[in-house]
C-alpha cells in the first residue's frame, strides 16, 4: 500500500472507517472512468483529463438504480469506451450507463460483462478512489507494471545458402636437374607448372552445412523475450522496464 494511502487510512476518525468502496477502473476502452460501488449505492466518474495530477475529486457522481437494478457490490460491469458503461445483474437483467445521463437504462441482453466491482490497492493510472465520510478523494497509489514482452532483433547478418558443390584449385610446380656426363657436357635444369582444377560433391557435408544454415538464418529472426513484473512503482516503474528491455533485447517494448 502506497505510504500516503496508509497516513490517510490511519489518521483517519472512527467514522470513516467503513467497508472500502469496490472499484472497478475503465481499462484501456476508458482509461480515466470508474465506477465505484458502497454499499448498495452506484457511482460513476467520467474524468475529463483536465487536472494534471490527481483526477478531480467532483467527477463522482452518484447513478440512479431503477426498480430491477442489480445490487452494484454483486453486478458485473465493463466499459465499452470512453462515454458508456455496462452493468449486468446475476438474473441477466443489463443496463447501460452512458456519460451525461445519471441513471442507468436498460439494454440488449446480449452484451455480457465479466468483471466485478472490487477493491483495490493501486491503480494503472496512478492514484487510487477513497470513499470517506461521503464523499469522494484520490489517493496517489501506482500500480507496478505488469509482466511484457520485448522485440529481440537479429544477432546476425544475412546469410548466404550453402552450396552442394565444392569446388578447388591446385598449382604445381616441377622441377628437373640434368648433370652432364664428362668435361664436354654441361648440367641442364627445367621447370614446369600443372594447374588441376576440380569439382567435388559430398552429400553428408552438404546436408551437414544446410543443418547449421536453418540453424543460424533461425537466429536472425526477430524474437520475442518476456520481461517480468517490476518491482517499482510509477515513472520509476518506466524506467525500470526501459533498461530491463534495453539488457534483455536492446530493442522496443511491447
Amino acid at each position: 500500500m502506497h505510504p500516503v494511502l496508509a497516513l490517510f487510512l490511519l489518521f483517519s476518525p472512527p467514522a470513516a472507517h467503513e467497508p472500502p468502496a469496490l472499484l472497478l477502473h475503465g481499462g484501456s476502452a476508458a482509461p480515466r472512468a470508474w465506477l465505484g460501488a458502497v454499499r448498495s449505492a452506484l457511482w460513476v466518474c467520467w474524468d475529463d483529463g483536465s487536472r494534471r495530477g490527481a483526477p478531480d475529486p467532483a467527477c463522482w457522481q452518484r447513478v440512479d438504480l431503477p426498480p430491477g437494478a442489480p445490487d452494484p457490490r454483486e453486478a458485473r460491469a465493463a466499459f465499452l469506451d470512453a462515454a458508456t458503461a455496462v452493468v449486468r445483474g446475476a438474473d441477466d437483467a443489463t443496463f447501460v450507463l452512458t456519460r451525461g445521463d445519471p441513471s442507468l437504462q436498460p439494454a440488449d441482453s446480449a452484451i455480457d460483462p465479466r468483471e466485478r466491482l472490487t477493491a483495490i490497492a493501486c491503480s494503472p493510472s496512478g492514484h487510487v478512489p477513497i470513499y470517506s465520510r461521503g464523499r469522494w478523494a484520490w489517493a496517489p497509489s501506482p500500480c507496478p507494471l505488469p509482466a511484457g514482452q520485448c522485440v529481440r532483433g537479429p544477432a546476425l547478418g544475412r546469410l548466404r545458402r550453402p552450396g552442394g558443390l565444392d569446388f578447388f584449385v591446385s598449382l604445381e610446380l616441377r622441377a628437373q636437374a640434368r648433370q652432364g656426363v664428362g668435361a664436354v657436357h654441361e648440367a641442364t635444369t627445367s621447370a614446369s607448372v600443372v594447374a588441376s582444377l576440380g569439382v567435388a560433391f559430398d552429400p553428408l557435408r552438404w546436408l551437414g552445412r544446410q543443418l547449421a544454415w536453418q540453424e543460424l538464418h533461425a537466429a536472425r529472426h526477430p524474437q520475442l523475450r518476456e520481461l517480468p513484473p517490476t518491482r517499482s512503482r510509477g515513472p520509476l516503474a518506466i524506467a525500470e522496464r526501459e533498461a530491463l528491455a534495453a539488457i534483455v533485447c536492446g530493442g522496443e517494448v511491447r
